[in-house]
């Protein structure tokens, strides 16, 4: 399925959590907030996607139009998740370059129907 492909290419930016000793504080924070989209994706809630997003952010997706700021990328979740209805995203991050005020996140996704049927699957990169 395209349409969670192009999803999983946008520019994701969150607010930090608390680190642990196994990462820097960035990719902790990296590592949760991608849990987190992976969770209100599955969950259905655009609204909480679009909460994760800074309010100047910009999403762009493959075959889409750049959706500026949250209430656009908020409304490009409702419709992408009207389309996907019922899928299940499993996101690992792979990799985060922090560059001090930026990072980059290389990660991978995996994309399941509601009967666990393979839809499908690719890399993504997020900016943060």
């Amino acid at each position: 399925m395209r349409v969670l492909t192009a999803l999983l290419f946008g520019l994701l930016v969150t607010l930090a959590v608390p680190a642990t000793a196994q990462y820097s504080d960035t990719e902790t924070a990296i590592r949760a907030g991608s849990q987190k989209w992976a969770a209100a994706w599955n969950a259905g809630d655009a609204k909480a996607l679009a909460a994760l997003y800074a309010e100047d952010a910009v999403a762009m997706a493959p075959g889409s139009e750049p959706a500026k700021g949250r209430a656009a990328i908020e409304e490009h979740f409702r419709s992408s998740l009207d389309a996907a209805k019922g899928t299940e995203n499993v996101i690992k991050t792979r990799e985060v370059m922090d560059a001090g005020d930026w990072a980059v996140e290389v990660g991978s996704f995996v994309a399941n129907s509601a009967d666990g049927e393979h839809l499908d699957h690719g890399p993504y990169m997020a900016l943060w």
